[in-house]
């Protein structure tokens, strides 16, 4: 039973004193009364009444309006300055990543012609194109060890950040120098690492950059020390900004703003726009499209013109018609199911190998920490007892230049070794850069060309196979290491080489006749060349997006290739690869949120425990933790003492003997519950002071201090869902939690943190 449910029927009796009370006149009885004289009994309402009628009523409600009028005048300015703020900052973001995007682009596309032609020119020129790998993946690592918040993609980090997770610390200016310049040697040394989410990373610290007061506004607020998520102007600006970057961080790596503005808004589900922010991320990625178009246009002229990301050279209608629509859009479908299933197995394979190597760096010693010398000798000093001075020496000096570690190092240098030497023995991959390799799997003249290509002994169709193999585990073991990278270009290589694959190995040759045969004429070999690389235009989309989840894959590819008559087989392959990957495995994002404690974010947007009832997450009441309205000192701090909570509900017990239940009045925090007991006892003197806590001034202090308490805080039933309560969350002030109430009563409770750090 809590302590406060056993007060003693002498502290009842004085608080029951204490609490002002309406009586009748002894010499009149009820009955006897008048309506007249029951209305003319002195209470306290009926001295505000008179107060009222004296003629203060015009002057407290001037008051008032004005103060009133005044304070909503300067929210707004407030607020239409800010948009302006917003507008500008946005701007100024789509144009500086657009930039940033088309340097990086550059830097990796020559670079990677570079490579390929060292690769591709005999062993001295592989021996030097490997050495050139390696020292630049070296770099890339030494560099990014000094700022881990470089590491990985970004996706998963701008999703927290929009779910409410402050992570201002992967927004700094030193994070996105790092992130660039390791982005630009990793791809630049043939690594399958796409940097569509580095974009959306660098484009979200560079918004930081330009304004970080704005942010640290929202980290300083009272409202997100308790872990609370959105609901100021500030923080809804914040987002928005947040959410522009992710669109133009896309729509600039695909030079498609509409799909890159689809991406991010899908990807950031289930948040809550308006139409500025829906207008604000086309701008964003219009701007960003225009500029990184004109830069490519002005600087790039030639045979060896910087490639788009992604290319074909298939035209409007080749390859697409086909007497059998239905057949060849059953054949498309069958595709996507069967990508969206590989991609599902892929993100389970990179989550499991991924875990495994950063198990194995993370248990490395400290190789450069001092060994203590043996009771009763001197430390040696080069080396331990038996060993050798000079080796000891060069080894600790070598250590010293390494930072001590080296697992990490040996990781990276395994893996450019690896993608370099298969890449040299698959001509087809050939180490080439990655805008020009899936140009080569779009090309409907691949086949025209096989010779130059194909493994001897495998055939075209083998060197399909061990190609895409090759990409597969190589992607995996890339994204797995300490570096920066993105998914989104690597993946689409995958699939186009996965659905090549199936249909040249696995399509018997009448089936592809029958399904590109049009008004009775067989299919010419351009025909031919065109149906290949439209289906695999559709295994690199839906591969994609198996992996992401994004349908806005199919927008994208639909946008930048521009062919007509793909627009049904994308959609429809795209939904099924969805469907299916979402019974394999999680998103690859959501994946990597779970594998740092912050399972609750994919639960929220992609499994069903979203539609779970609040009851089944809450935290149960406890009163022991709790608070009734009239209590004392001493048990305030005595539940400090017991409870490390944050939150602790003050409620009004419903039955005191028993003290099984009560209804809900406010909220305190810890922080204000502490700063409330120094208030009152600095000394620790009278700790059997009894104190209200809704007394009006802790709720509304009247010389505008910050208040201590919370009155009515927000709550939901039990009925809600999960992903309702996080919405609420979203959009209300509060201290982080939400109490779940039964007509009142007081249930459970569920706060920010839990929700989205829940395990899946």
């Amino acid at each position: 039973m809590p302590t406060w449910a056993k007060t003693s029927e002498s502290t009842k009796l004085k608080l029951n004193t204490e609490t002002p009370t309406i009586t009748l006149p002894t010499s009149t009885t009820h009955s006897e009364m008048s309506p007249k004289s029951v209305m003319t009994l002195k209470t306290p309402l009926s001295k505000m009444a008179k107060l009222f009628r004296k003629g203060n009523t015009e002057a407290l409600s001037s008051f008032d309006e004005a103060r009133h009028v005044e304070r909503s005048g300067t929210l707004h300015s407030q607020e239409k300055s800010l948009l302006v703020i917003v507008w500008i900052m946005l701007m100024m973001t789509a144009v500086l990543s657009s930039t940033l995007s088309f340097l990086i682009d550059a830097f990796t596309f020559y670079a990677g012609l570079l490579r390929s032609k060292l690769v591709l020119g005999g062993a001295q020129t592989l021996a030097a194109a490997l050495l050139l790998n390696i020292t630049m993946a070296i770099l890339a690592r030494i560099i990014v060890r000094t700022t881990v918040e470089a590491e990985g993609g970004g996706f998963p980090e701008m999703k927290a950040m929009l779910f409410g997770k402050v992570l201002f610390s992967f927004l700094t200016f030193r994070v996105l120098v790092v992130k660039a310049v390791g982005l630009a040697l990793l791809v630049g040394a043939g690594l399958p690492l796409g940097k569509e989410g580095p974009n959306v990373h660098m484009a979200g610290c560079i918004v930081y950059c330009i304004n970080p007061h704005l942010f640290q506004k929202r980290a300083e607020s009272d409202h997100h020390a308790g872990g609370g998520a959105a609901g100021s102007g500030v923080d809804s600006a914040i987002s928005r900004l947040l959410l522009a970057a992710c669109a133009v961080g896309v729509g600039a790596s695909f030079s498609a703003p509409i799909g890159g503005v689809i991406f991010a808004l899908e990807l950031m589900m289930p948040q809550t726009y308006d139409a500025w922010a829906y207008w604000g991320c086309f701008t964003a990625g219009v701007i960003g499209g225009v500029t990184y178009a004109v830069e490519r246009t002005v600087t790039t002229q030639g045979s060896e013109a910087l490639l788009p990301l992604i290319s074909t050279n298939v035209l409007p209608g080749e390859g697409a018609n086909s007497d059998y629509p239905v057949l060849r859009l059953l054949l498309d479908v069958a595709l996507g199911a069967v990508c969206g299933a590989m991609g599902g197995i892929w993100v389970r394979m990179h989550a499991y190998i991924a875990g495994v190597l950063k198990r194995w760096r993370l248990r490395e010693p400290d190789h450069f920490a001092l060994i203590p010398a043996k009771p009763g000798k001197q430390e040696p000093l080069l080396a331990e007892d038996g060993g050798s001075g000079v080796q000891s020496t060069l080894a600790r000096c070598t250590m010293k230049v390494l930072g001590g570690k080296w697992r990490d190092l040996a990781l990276v240098i395994a893996v450019v070794s690896a993608n370099t030497f298969l890449a040299a023995g698959l001509p087809l991959l050939g180490s080439k850069p990655q805008p020009l390799l899936i140009s080569n799997i779009f090309d409907k003249n691949l086949y025209d060309t096989s010779e130059t290509w194909t493994v001897p002994w495998a055939g075209t169709g083998g060197t399909l196979i061990l190609c895409f193999v090759m990409k597969f585990f190589m992607t995996i073991l890339s994204l797995s290491c300490p570096i920066p990278g993105g998914m989104v270009l690597p993946t689409m290589i995958i699939g186009g080489l996965l659905a090549r694959s199936i249909v040249h190995n696995f399509l018997p040759l009448w089936l592809i006749d029958t399904l590109t045969t049009t008004g009775g004429q067989p299919m010419t070999e351009v025909e031919h060349g065109a149906f290949v690389a439209r289906c695999a235009i559709v295994g690199a989309c839906t591969f994609c997006a198996g992996v992401s989840r994004a349908f806005a894959m199919a927008i994208t590819v639909f946008e930048v290739l521009a062919l007509p008559n793909s627009v049904l087989p994308l959609c429809s392959s795209t939904l099924v690869a969805i469907f299916v990957a979402n019974r394999v495995a999680l998103p690859f994002f959501d994946q990597n949120l779970a594998n740092r404690n912050l399972g609750g974010i994919p639960t929220i947007t992609f499994t069903e425990k979203a539609a779970a009832p609040a009851m089944s997450f809450m935290t149960p009441v406890n009163l022991e933790h709790c608070l009734p309205q009239m209590t004392t000192l001493r048990e305030m701090l005595s539940l400090l003492t017991i409870s490390k909570d944050v939150n602790y509900p003050i409620i009004r017990p419903l039955d005191w003997k028993k003290g099984n239940a009560g209804l809900l009045e406010g909220n305190i925090t810890r922080k204000h519950l502490e700063k409330l007991l120094k208030r009152l006892d600095p000394a620790g003197d009278t700790p059997d002071q009894h104190v209200d806590l809704l007394d009006p001034q802790l709720q509304a202090p009247e010389d505008g201090s910050e208040p201590l308490v919370v009155g009515k805080p927000p709550c939901v039933s039990p009925e809600i869902t999960i992903k309702e309560v996080y919405l609420l969350m979203r959009h209300c002030k509060n201290e982080g939690v939400i109490y779940v109430t039964d007509r009142g009563v007081l249930r459970g409770s569920i706060t920010f943190v839990d929700l989205i750090a829940r395990q899946i």
